[in-house]
């Protein structure tokens, strides 16, 4: 078991560091993942044992979902804000939420918008469309002028509101898809298969 443990958390965080650097959830990386506890728990035990293969398994799962919540709370926001950045027009609809969270327009469309929120009646549709359209161009401007550690901060800050919101099970629930069902199946299955054969 001690074994299993020593590869498996490694393995794991092996799997969350590909994440962080390539930004993209290689999930065949988990069989080789199980693959290895096996091989670990096989080559540490004396002689054969029944409870091998259960115990490589079980290890195999434990690794598995540390890697996923790693992957979650680690390498998903690195990957996010790097994937967000190539976009002009996400970067644009990031500046236009924080500019409006810190009320940071140019004066005097600080002051319409100010002096119309929660009034739903006082612009018509015409006018409503023309302050929506000052507002989008601002903050395209803002992000376009915007140095890079400027962008990178309120793209990272959008990220992390954004998953904060969802809180940290949705993040989870999120992270998981039916080809995880297939990899992790194939690697509780090499784990229990290759600490069982020896």
């Amino acid at each position: 078991m001690l074994a299993g443990i020593l590869f498996g958390i490694p393995a794991a965080i092996v799997w969350v560091l590909i994440v962080y650097f390539t930004g993209y959830e290689i999930g065949w990386v988990a069989w080789g993942v199980g693959a290895l506890i096996g091989f670990a728990v096989s080559k540490s035990a004396h002689e054969p044992d029944a409870s091998l293969g259960p115990t490589a398994a079980t290890l195999a799962v434990a690794s598995l979902i540390l890697a996923k919540v790693l992957i979650v709370e680690v390498a998903a926001p690195s990957a996010l804000t790097r994937e967000f950045l190539k976009n002009r027009e996400t970067v644009a609809a990031m500046f236009l939420v924080d500019m409006r969270l810190h009320k940071s327009f140019s004066p005097e469309l600080q002051a319409t918008i100010n002096q119309n929120d929660g009034r739903p009646g006082a612009l018509s549709d015409a006018q409503r469309f023309q302050l929506e359209q000052q507002v989008e161009s601002e903050a395209v401007a803002r992000a376009a002028d915007a140095t890079s550690a400027e962008r990178e901060r309120v793209v990272r800050t959008g990220v992390e509101n954004v998953l904060s919101a969802m809180g940290f099970f949705g993040r989870l629930k999120q992270a998981f898809s039916g080809w995880d069902l297939l990899w992790f199946g194939l690697a509780i299955s090499s784990a229990f298969k290759v600490a069982q054969r020896g």
